[in-house]
């Protein structure tokens, strides 16, 4: 009787420790998601190294919860805010609207695998198209 109290014990402690701590975790599919938008970003000739500088594929910056410009859900650890205003860091005291060069055409199902996403911010990307690879779900 008393290892069976014990394991209920040590159970309910376990549990106890979930919930307080929540998942600290990043979801593999979510950090590979973040990784193509940087290279998106990179493809269209901008430095996303310098953009996204905690944006990397290595056991140091492992968690991308604790990346700059994502917020993740404390209890179940997905990302559930993503902060990629001005993400391009073009000038927009000089931007125009009649130079092609300035308009970028963004492709959104990269946003897909986030399930949970709640906030997007997009603002100040002079985004002109937008391409949609699949279903986008929101």
């Amino acid at each position: 009787m008393d290892s069976v109290l014990l394991i209920k014990f040590l159970l309910l402690g376990l549990i106890h420790l979930v919930f307080i701590h929540g998942n600290r975790g990043c979801f593999e599919k979510e950090k590979a998601a973040l990784l193509e938008f940087k290279a998106f970003v990179e493809s269209d000739g901008y430095d996303a190294d310098q953009l996204f500088p905690s944006w990397v594929n290595d056991p140091e910056h492992e968690c991308c919860c604790k990346w700059e410009r994502v917020g993740c859900d404390s209890t179940t650890g997905h990302v559930i805010k993503l902060s990629l205003s001005n993400a391009r860091q073009f000038d927009v005291t000089s931007y125009s609207l009649d130079d092609p060069q300035n308009s970028w055409h963004l492709n959104l199902s990269l946003f897909q695998p986030f399930k949970e996403l709640r906030s997007l911010n997009l603002s100040f990307n002079a985004i002109s198209r937008i391409q949609n690879k699949g279903t986008l779900v929101v």
